[in-house]
């Protein structure tokens, strides 16, 4: 992968290419075109951006065409440090390449490589004594060695959970052919088979209960005070569902605006009619409004206090634009604006010396071989 520093992206160019280039969006040429004043003014603009990217486009064309084969002293500085650059990272990879096949065992390395050559030689010293050692414990046999008083212990709970282990299992034994409805276990079988024989009678009776309800007729039993009760409350339902349903058919070709309604539909007349005046009213006034000079008529104190607040401020605009108009001939290098200036000039000396510094420091460490060094 590039190195970052060597990406070509990053060298030297030309003004013109720097710029950063407007291009249309895609679905512009197939997207719907409305027609709001919004839509109308996004389309302005959007032909303002191409106008003004053609008219940069020719003065970028221009601007080279006239300055071929001219180049500024900044463009020559700056090929001149690409040049340096480019082979101080040449030479620094080359030592990179030269200290790869540098043997670090032969060089020495004086004090250093005398004390790893001692941790060395210690540390396969003591891994021989422990390989040693595991060799030796190979043939050891541990239920032989007893280790004393631990594997009395470990010994005595070996047997002792044996001999449950062999209890457990002839228990299990013995208990396989057991029969355990058989056998009863008393008093909780009694009461188990005691609750079997209940419930089983209880879902026997319900059993029976069900089917004799099969062929019962809901309808024509009556079930007594309820089913009379539900008949009267479906009469009365059906009785006010046929009066409703009669007064809305009577309903059906009466005439809204003839029948009147009363009280009621002469108020909604008389608020209509008010309504109408009112419109008639604001409609010849405005018609009035139509001729009428706003500038000449004046209307008064708010007129005049239009009229001296446009003349004050024409004239600070007036003013201003005087004062712009003075200082475009301004040299603001050669005014020096006494201690700001001053201090301006101080700091960029002051970092043009320190550049400088850095700059022959970098070039006597180009020269320094890191693979010859030796430390």
């Amino acid at each position: 992968m590039m190195d970052s520093q060597n990406d070509p992206k990053y060298d030297f160019r030309a003004p013109e290419d720097n710029i950063r280039k407007w291009k249309p969006k895609s679905y512009e040429n197939s997207a719907f075109q409305g027609v709001s004043p919004f839509d109308f003014a996004m389309r302005q603009k959007n032909e303002e951006k191409k106008r003004k990217e053609r008219e940069r486009e020719a003065k970028a064309k221009m601007y080279s065409y006239k300055s071929k084969g001219v180049s500024t002293l900044a463009e020559e500085n700056a090929k001149a440090l690409n040049v340096a650059e480019n082979a101080r990272k040449l030479e620094a990879k080359n030592l990179k390449e030269e200290a790869k096949h540098v043997n670090m065992a032969a060089a020495g390395f004086g004090v250093e490589q005398a004390s790893r050559n001692a941790d060395f030689q210690r540390e396969q010293a003591w891994k021989d004594a422990k390989r040693e050692e595991l060799e030796s414990h190979k043939n050891v046999n541990m239920a032989a060695a007893g280790f004393g008083v631990e594997q009395a212990s470990r010994n005595a709970d070996f047997e002792r959970e044996k001999a449950w282990k062999d209890e457990q299992r002839r228990e299990k034994d013995a208990q396989k052919d057991v029969n355990m409805a058989a056998a009863g276990f008393g008093v909780e079988q009694a009461s188990r088979n005691a609750d079997f024989q209940r419930e089983q009678a209880w879902k026997d009776a319900k059993r029976e209960e069900l089917e004799s309800h099969k062929h019962v007729n809901m309808a024509a039993a009556g079930f007594g005070v309820e089913q009379a009760s539900r008949n009267a409350d479906f009469q009365r339902e059906q009785a006010w569902k046929d009066a409703k349903r009669e007064e809305l058919e009577s309903h059906k070709n009466v005439n809204m605006a003839a029948a009147g309604f009363g009280v009621e539909q002469a108020s909604r007349n008389a608020d209509f009619q008010r309504e109408q005046a009112w419109k008639d009213a604001k409609r010849e006034e405005l018609e009035s409004h139509k001729h009428v000079n706003m500038a000449a008529a004046g209307f008064g104190v708010e007129q005049a206090s239009r009229n001296a607040d446009f003349q004050r401020e024409q004239a600070w605009k007036d003013a201003k634009r005087e004062e712009l108009e003075s200082h475009k001939n301004v040299n603001m290098a050669a005014a020096g604006f006494g201690v700001e200036q001053a201090s301006r000039n101080a700091d960029f000396e002051r970092e043009k010396a320190w550049k400088e510094e850095k700059r022959l420091q970098k070039e006597k460490q180009s020269e320094f071989d890191m693979a010859r060094a030796l430390f």
